[in-house]
């Protein structure tokens, strides 16, 4: 009879004797009882392994993406850190960053603005002031998480790049993944565009170039059984739906959120003197 030593602790599992690795569940043989040792022993291992996680994926993703990222769609993804995961904490720490960095100015209140506000005939129907800080408190959110903001874009990047490169194998789900990997990239890169941006002065435009030129590189890395130019040309196409969807993804957005507004800050007669005036 198997004694319960011979057990995997998390699936229970029976276990030869010389086991490392349950072979139902994959968790080690060998566990101890969590003190300060096995925490640090976690966070050298699941983050700053050399073999693994998000310093070995940072690696990899500037030294060889293409093939990199080739790899880890053909199967080889124990060493690289989860790419949505990856996106959050890169950006989580651009967002520590920026917070640390950035000292929220007290802003002076337009006067003019708001008179000009509550003589225009369309005051009479929302409260304009309270509908343009919900706006500008969303935007503000956006700014300040920028992985969300990456995440909710990013549906709309695969598309055209799913579509720019639809003659390749690969499918939306896989590009999706792609384009984390790549984000998470850049995310890296702006991580010290925070600093150059808020010392020297703004140089995002450099900073979009920059990963223009990492995404280019990648794809050319990870598409090199076809001629470097034909690449760049679908990249710069793919980028281009990507800007197109994009416009059309946000003005959808903003319709929404507008009339989302209006149902929280329009006024309880905005309805009906509306529908009277048409």
């Amino acid at each position: 009879m198997v004694g319960l030593e011979n057990r995997c602790k998390n699936c229970s599992q029976h276990l030869l004797l010389d086991q490392k690795y349950c072979h139902a569940c994959g968790q080690k043989t060998d566990t101890h009882r969590i003190n300060f040792h096995f925490l640090l022993h976690e966070i050298q291992h699941g983050i700053f392994h050399v073999d693994g996680g998000i310093v070995f994926t940072l690696k990899e993703l500037f030294t060889r993406p293409g093939h990199t990222l080739r790899e880890y769609l053909e199967g080889k993804r124990k060493p690289h850190f989860p790419p949505i995961l990856f996106v959050l904490i890169m950006g989580s720490v651009c967002a520590l960053i920026q917070f640390f960095l950035n000292h929220k100015v007290e802003k002076k209140e337009d006067s003019t603005f708001e008179t000009n506000l509550s003589k225009n005939e369309i005051a009479q129907y929302i409260d304009f002031k309270r509908f343009v800080a919900y706006f500008t408190h969303i935007f503000q959110w956006l700014g300040e998480h920028l992985a969300f903001t990456i995440l909710l874009m990013l549906p709309i990047s695969g598309l055209a790049f799913f579509l720019g490169f639809r003659k390749y194998r690969y499918n939306y789900s896989e590009w999706l993944v792609i384009l984390l990997f790549l984000a998470g990239q850049c995310l890296t890169v702006y991580v010290f565009f925070i600093f150059i941006n808020h010392f020297l002065g703004d140089f995002n435009l450099l900073f979009y170039m920059i990963c223009w030129a990492l995404v280019t590189f990648c794809l050319i890395q990870l598409f090199n059984q076809r001629g470097k130019w034909y690449v760049v040309l679908r990249t710069f196409w793919s980028l281009f739906l990507s800007y197109l969807f994009s416009v059309i993804y946000i003005v959808f957005a903003v319709l929404i959120l507008i009339a989302v507004g209006l149902l929280l800050y329009g006024y309880d007669n905005i309805i009906p003197r509306v529908l009277n005036k048409g």
